[in-house]
């Protein structure tokens, strides 16, 4: 299930954070290609306005290697002797039946022979034409002798006249940014895939850590339960092997049966009481109390337990602090601290029970003892359903492992904390919690 759970975190969080990547990639080229489109337009607004009385050549003628005017022209990559203009534009002059009149380049040509400026002259000439048939359209895209232009028509007194723009660098300029950006989409996702199976690993921790508690919740839940009904199914069976018996007779067995079903009783009731407290969607009512008060009878109520067993409690409890709370919920947690002390503690040690209002308005109840002491590894599973310090304590000395996951229960639940300390000297519980304000 964890296995599962990871993979399909992981495949969610690369696929969305790969949208967004894809998101911020498109939104890049999007707004790359409409800059092209708009330093496009304002050069092509610009050459329609342009006045080109004397400027008009029909075609210019073509440039050859005899003419002895200065070459400003880099010697092509490829070694080829002729060059195709690929940039600025050109302006064509048409006269009222259509008829092309005059072809402005402007820049000026250079071609080694006169094949090539046909050839340009030719893809101008058929661009002219598609445009004049596009009777619905004023501007936009066309394609011509292999060259796609920008175009924009304007109708004048004299005819039309038309604007091309070559789009060959701004094309390849679009197509090596999509490489670039694919490349980079590409190598982010890979990153992304690795971050979110390490994040994957680290986000389903708590509910790995859940999943093995419940699984060792649902073990401990059954052993405690087996206990007494095999107890109670052993007593059935003499019960039933001696029918002639009678009840008075048999009272033994039914005491045995009694006993067991009353400590399932106490079991499930404690497993429903730690179910509600840890419940989110049914909060308790919350009331001012004296918590001081409360704690003095929890201590009053234990002391007759701990004499009988030759302990002491001895408490130093402040008077009139108050809390807002649920007072049966504190008491019961104070009582499984003190019972916890009486049962765990060295014979003949004293129980210390502590209440002390602290600076920051904070509250803390200590609970402390003599006896072994607690692991540091198992401090930290000491609050955790049915663990044991002593794992071969049975139940009829140890409870059932729920009290101290109760009191952590309570006092999460009313905004505290509690911790565990232990040493050789002492053990100790502490919990902190949030005192009313006094009323001025």
């Amino acid at each position: 299930m964890i296995k599962k759970l990871r993979a399909r975190f992981t495949f969610v969080l690369t696929g969305l954070l790969a949208l967004v990547m894809l998101g911020v990639l498109a939104a890049i080229f999007i707004s790359m290609y409409r800059s092209e489109e708009q330093n496009a337009r304002r050069v092509i607004d610009f050459a329609m306005n342009i006045d080109y009385s004397g400027r008009w050549e029909n075609p210019p003628p073509p440039r050859d290697d005899t003419d002895n005017s200065p070459k400003d022209i880099a010697e092509r990559p490829d070694k080829k002797d002729r060059m195709q203009m690929s940039s600025g534009w050109i302006t064509v002059k048409l006269n009222a039946e259509n008829e092309i009149q005059s072809i402005f380049y402007s820049r000026e040509r250079f071609f080694s022979d006169n094949d090539e400026s046909v050839r340009q002259n030719s893809a101008v000439t058929a661009a002219a034409e598609e445009i004049i048939s596009r009777t619905s359209e004023s501007e936009g895209n066309i394609s011509a002798g292999g060259v796609s232009y920008r175009y924009k028509l304007r109708e004048t007194e004299g005819g039309k006249i038309i604007v091309l723009l070559d789009r060959t660098d701004e094309i390849s300029t679009l197509r090596r940014l999509m490489f670039i950006l694919l490349g980079i989409f590409v190598l982010a996702l890979g990153v992304i895939f690795l971050l979110s199976l390490l994040l994957s690993k680290w986000a389903v921790i708590p509910i790995e850590d859940a999943w093995n508690r419940q699984r060792v919740f649902f073990s401990n839940a059954s052993h405690e339960l087996k206990t007494p009904l095999t107890v109670i199914n052993a007593n059935l069976d003499v019960i039933t092997s001696n029918p002639d018996d009678t009840v008075a007779e048999q009272g033994k067995w039914f005491g045995y049966i009694r006993c067991e079903a009353e400590k399932m009783s106490r079991l499930i009731n404690e497993m429903l009481y730690l179910s509600r407290e840890e419940r989110t969607d049914n909060p308790t009512v919350m009331a001012e109390l004296d918590l001081s008060e409360a704690a003095e009878g929890v201590c009053l109520a234990m002391e007759a337990l701990a004499f009988e067993r030759g302990k002491v409690i001895s408490s130093d409890i402040e008077s009139g602090i108050t809390v807002k709370g649920d007072r049966e919920g504190l008491v019961r947690m104070i009582n499984i601290l003190i019972d916890n002390a009486v049962n765990h503690s060295s014979e003949h040690s004293d129980i210390s029970v502590s209440l002390k209002k602290s600076r920051k308005n904070k509250v803390r109840l200590s609970v402390s003892n003599k006896g072994t002491p607690i692991p540091p590894e198992e401090l930290e599973r000491i609050f955790d359903r049915y663990y044991r310090t002593d794992a071969s304590r049975s139940s009829s000395t140890g409870g059932f492992g729920l009290g101290l996951a109760i009191a952590k229960a309570i006092a999460e639940k009313h905004g505290g904390s509690i911790t565990a300390e232990s040493d050789e000297n002492r053990t100790a519980f502490t919990v902190t919690l949030s005192a009313v304000s006094e009323k001025v």
